[in-house]
């Protein structure tokens, strides 16, 4: 059950501010976030199963992550691995709009999916157990395994710690992410689907990543890794300047 928690356009600052944690199993193959070799301006972790990832950036300043949607596995089953889809946007830089028209149109090759992409003009949304593509307005939003702002206690209070989180945003840009990887270490209150980590045996919160991207173009990028019972591994933190506004 994964995460996203973000903000478009929180001030004058930041275009883009996302707080996301990934969950999956620990046997799962997985390499942490880094550049790639085969595309060196992607800036991503990598499913080593599949070839994808569920949440990165690019040198151009463009921003793309996945979340499963939580529903029984459909017969047959579709052939489109869905994390291609953030890596294909990051990698081919299309025009946000049309690429999603495309999307909409090879929807039925996936299983269900929610998808969000970004670069310097707006950031989208869609999900293919819902609606069409939509471009999202300033504010805060979160992002489970269900549609865009789900009735989910981690999604609903998760958008407003957030937002009091940004109210008064004159933090550093280490002190800000340190706030925000603490909204994804939320345990929960006992409620199901309120806890924003998950600590388990053999399926957990295996990678917490904060993005902030400022509208000069400067990107902060920190992930860091767990492994079973929630057991903290590396962290990996980049900083860099967008090479283009794309």
């Amino acid at each position: 059950m994964c995460l996203i928690l973000f903000s478009v356009n929180p001030n004058d600052h930041y275009r883009l501010i996302v707080a996301a944690n990934r969950d999956e199993f620990y046997g799962r193959p997985t390499a942490t976030a880094d550049y790639w070799e085969d595309h060196p301006s992607l800036l991503a972790g990598r499913d080593r199963e599949m070839g994808g990832t569920w949440l990165g950036v690019n040198r151009s300043g463009r921003f793309a992550a996945v979340t499963n949607f939580r529903e029984s596995p459909p017969e047959p089953m579709p052939p489109g691995s869905r994390g291609a889809l953030p890596a294909n946007f990051l990698i081919d830089n299309p025009e946000p709009e049309t690429w999603l028209q495309q999307v909409v149109s090879q929807g039925r090759e996936y299983r269900g999916f929610n998808l969000l992409v970004a670069n310097h003009r707006g950031c989208h949304y869609y999900g293919n157990r819902g609606g069409q593509p939509q471009r999202l307005t300033p504010g805060c939003y979160g992002l489970g395994n269900q549609l865009l702002d789900c009735d989910w206690p981690k999604v609903v209070d998760g958008r407003q710690r957030l937002a009091d989180r940004l109210q008064s945003c004159q933090e550093s840009d280490d002190d800000l992410a340190a706030g925000l990887f603490g909204l994804l270490m939320y345990a929960g209150d006992g409620r199901e689907f309120s806890n924003s980590f998950i600590a388990a045996e053999t399926y957990g919160t295996r990678a917490a990543t904060v993005v902030m991207i400022e509208h000069s173009g400067n990107i902060y990028f920190e992930e860091r890794n767990f492994g079973p019972n929630g057991g903290a591994l590396d962290r990996k933190k980049f900083r860099f300047r967008c090479n283009d506004g794309s």
